[in-house]
């Protein structure tokens, strides 16, 4: 396997930790109730999704490809490895805020310090930044450290309530994903 399929590989630990996010979420709506509400099973599912179905999904087309596996289906599969690809090199992003997102709703009904959210999620987006940009142009790789640094400095000098982060942070990943979707389609276009 080529060494780049490797980090590749480490883009994985962003979807994990927000499946495993999305199973204490569900976790913490159904604590304390007798029968269990439909949000709880959509944040299971979507645990489901993130921390299972898109690993395996992502780890079956690298295999594909590179073993040659499927000769009839490899143009389907190089289009699906190079989404996938997409999808965690750009995703990393709008999934790192959506772990926020979640990580700010847990820490209003947990009573916790503020650490509970912006330590996971620093060292995330710092993680993301340094691993997809590390040979960017232009420094990007510092850019994107400096502005996980800038949410979270803007966050505590105004000192924002766990709602208003949680907002913040929903708004931020229908912004990005949306864009890197505009993005992809722009590419493939190109490409």
């Amino acid at each position: 396997m080529e060494a780049y399929r490797y980090q590749e590989i480490a883009y994985l630990i962003v979807p994990v930790m927000l499946g495993m996010e999305f199973f204490m979420c569900a976790k913490d709506e159904r604590r304390g109730k007798e029968e269990s509400l439909l949000g709880s099973y959509a944040l299971d599912f979507l645990g489901f999704v993130f921390m299972a179905l898109i690993p395996s999904m992502f780890i079956f087309t690298i295999w594909a490809v590179e073993s040659k596996a499927f000769p009839l289906q490899s143009i389907t599969l190089a289009r699906l490895d190079r989404y996938g690809v997409l999808f965690f090199f750009m995703g990393a992003w709008w999934q790192v805020y959506m772990f926020g997102a979640l990580r700010a709703r847990r820490m209003e009904k947990k009573q916790t310090r503020k650490w509970f959210l912006w330590g996971p999620f620093l060292i995330l987006g710092i993680f993301i930044s340094l691993l997809i940009l590390w040979v960017s142009p232009w420094n990007l790789k510092w850019v994107s450290v400096a502005w996980f640094i800038l949410i979270f400095g803007v966050m505590n000098i105004f000192k924002a309530r766990a709602r208003t982060i949680e907002r913040t942070m929903w708004a931020l990943t229908v912004i990005t994903f949306v864009i890197e979707n505009i993005l992809f389609l722009w590419l493939e276009s190109v490409v």
